[in-house]
């Protein structure tokens, strides 16, 4: 089978067009957004109003259990001014020894919703892992997109995470 024949194929086919589609929506989000603005200041971590983290989950277990685990105050960690909670002392620890390895991209906020322009809330529940790093959804519908193109998502919301905060959507 020559080469040609791989680039269109019907997977290959998929693939191009999601991340078309994905280049298109964030490239609208990037006119758009700056209109619909409220340069509401976020935090560097996605927190409630207690100032605990990923709503209480603990971030490690995603890693260690594979799957969301609540943490409990009996096992927090104050880092980067937000409260981390636990499932146990041994998460607390290896999240105290290594946080950044284990603490979620883009503060918590969801990864497809940056990607696309806006900061939107998580549900812990909805979450994918891609090389080593955890990243969470608002929805299961946006997660499922987000994972067939995972590479185009995070090249966007890369950019805007680092360059375009001041200029997302509040869909918080």
């Amino acid at each position: 089978m020559s080469t040609s024949n791989h680039l269109t194929s019907r997977p290959a086919l998929f693939v191009y067009g999601a991340i078309v589609f994905v280049a298109a929506v964030i490239v609208t989000a990037m006119f758009v957004s700056p209109l619909l603005s409220t340069k509401k200041q976020f935090a560097e971590y996605n927190v409630d109003s207690d100032n605990v983290a990923l709503h209480g989950y603990d971030t490690v277990a995603y890693f260690t259990e594979g799957q969301p685990m609540k943490g409990s105050a009996e096992f927090e960690k104050v880092w980067q001014d937000a409260r981390w909670q636990f499932a146990s002392a041994t998460n607390r620890d290896l999240f105290t020894a290594n946080p950044d390895r284990y603490a979620p991209q883009y503060g918590g906020y969801c990864s497809g919703g940056l990607a696309t322009g806006e900061f939107a809330d998580v549900d812990p529940e909805v979450w994918t892992i891609v090389d080593g790093k955890l990243y969470l959804n608002t929805t299961e519908e946006l997660r499922d997109a987000w994972r067939k193109a995972p590479e185009a998502y995070v090249v966007y919301a890369n950019y805007n995470w680092e360059n375009n905060r001041g200029e997302l959507r509040d869909n918080y």
